[in-house]
């Protein structure tokens, strides 16, 4: 099996509306080299296991305040039962008394730590439990487990679509992956979303969700963030700003880190498009890393290529240049109650042309939305079973 670095999903469940401690601890354990999903504050217990489900995290993560974890992990763990799922670890921080790690221990929970607990101590504790995790996944690899999951992918089983996505993450060759996989049907619309950072992409693809849910489709999403250069951990936040729409028992939410890779994906984003399309999902959405004008890998794998942009990011020489401009199909002003959107639209238009669709939409609030969907629906192509390079050269023109 192909080393990657052990991932673990932190989940802050209950009411409490402080995360800084918990935010310290994602920062620390991507500093060790891990990928930590971090899924944002105010988490249901059904929402967090549903989370680590998807990410088929190697652990998990619980943080807990003010006696909560009395009530809330026995409700955690039945989740986890339900859902097929106990044999993921679970550990617990947060305001517990040492009393009560005995009682959590009996419930099932494989390790607490406690206010004391070092940095160092935990570190040590997950990566053993991560490591326990891959051997035994490695095993379930080598027998007949992986064509039981293929099996029940298109009938919607979740628990085995995240199974399957780790599988490709760790195969080295998409060509093992392409021979392994069944062919899957041509009615998913792969729609990329691309844009430089912190223009909105993660909002904004939590808001279409959510919609594309209202009008009863399934929607499933790949969200690429950047690793570190300097040990390979990640922060995969995106669930956080996703919160709207990634609890919807419509929408399948997979996290990737792109692994060192340029270009704005994964090394296994293009083998994960093809695992989603066996669950029959009718939209796919892929987010890039915060990408830059060159960064146009997505263009093979996603019609229509969405551009975010936002108001006083540039001119129209920017917008001239070669690169993602060029290859982008729907552009979409974002934060476009800021100054500039009007101007902004106009410059795309003169600049670039009028063939091209363009809607202004502020995600935060949900403004525009309905029109960025219907553009989508309306011009999106279903991914030929081809798929790759073909595909999108095929619907590189918006007709």
């Amino acid at each position: 099996m192909q080393r990657t670095p052990n991932r673990i999903l932190l989940a802050k469940v209950g009411l409490d509306g402080h995360d800084r401690g918990v935010k310290v601890l994602a920062r620390s354990f991507r500093d060790a080299g891990m990928e930590v999903i971090y899924t944002g504050l105010w988490q249901t217990p059904a929402g967090a296991v549903k989370a680590a489900i998807e990410e088929d995290v190697d652990v998990f993560g619980v943080s807990f305040h003010s006696a909560a974890h009395m009530t809330l992990v026995p409700i955690l763990m039945q989740e986890l039962v339900q859902a097929g799922r106990r044999d993921i670890p679970v550990v617990i921080g947060g305001i517990i008394p040492h009393d009560d790690v005995p009682l959590m221990k009996k419930a099932g929970i494989a390790a607490v730590f406690e206010p004391e607990s070092s940095l160092d101590s935990m570190t040590s504790e997950i990566n053993k439990l991560a490591d326990h995790t891959r051997q035994r996944r490695a095993e379930s690899w080598a027998g007949d487990d992986l064509d039981k999951w293929i099996e029940a992918v298109p009938g919607g089983d979740r628990a085995a679509l995240g199974r399957l996505l780790t599988w490709v993450e760790n195969t080295p060759s998409p060509d093992a992956v392409e021979k392994r996989l069944p062919a899957a049907g041509d009615d998913t619309i792969v729609v990329g979303v691309t844009g430089a950072p912190g223009v909105g992409k993660s909002t904004l693809i939590g808001r279409l969700m959510k919609d594309l849910c209202g009008r009863g489709k399934r929607v499933a999403a790949i969200a690429v963030d950047p690793a570190s250069p300097l040990t390979g951990g990640a922060l995969l936040g995106d669930r956080a700003r996703m919160t709207i729409s990634t609890v919807h028992p419509g929408v399948f939410l997979r996290s990737s880190a792109n692994r060192g890779q340029l270009g704005g994906l994964a090394p296994t984003t293009g083998p994960m498009i093809r695992a989603l399309r066996l669950a029959g999902v009718d939209v796919l959405i892929v987010e890039t890393v915060g990408a830059g004008q060159s960064d146009v890998a997505l263009r093979e794998w996603a019609a229509p290529l969405v551009l975010l942009l936002m108001p006083g990011a540039g001119d129209e020489l920017q917008l001239a240049k070669a690169g993602i401009t060029e290859v982008a199909q729907v552009f979409v002003i974002n934060k476009a109650d800021l100054p500039g959107a009007d101007r902004l639209e106009a410059q795309i238009i003169d600049t670039l042309g009028s063939d091209r669709p363009v809607v202004k939409t502020v995600a935060s609030r949900g403004v525009g939305i309905g029109a960025l969907a219907d553009v989508l629906l309306e011009y999106g192509r279903p991914a030929g079973e081809a798929g790759g390079p073909a595909a999108a050269e095929e619907a590189s023109t918006l007709e």
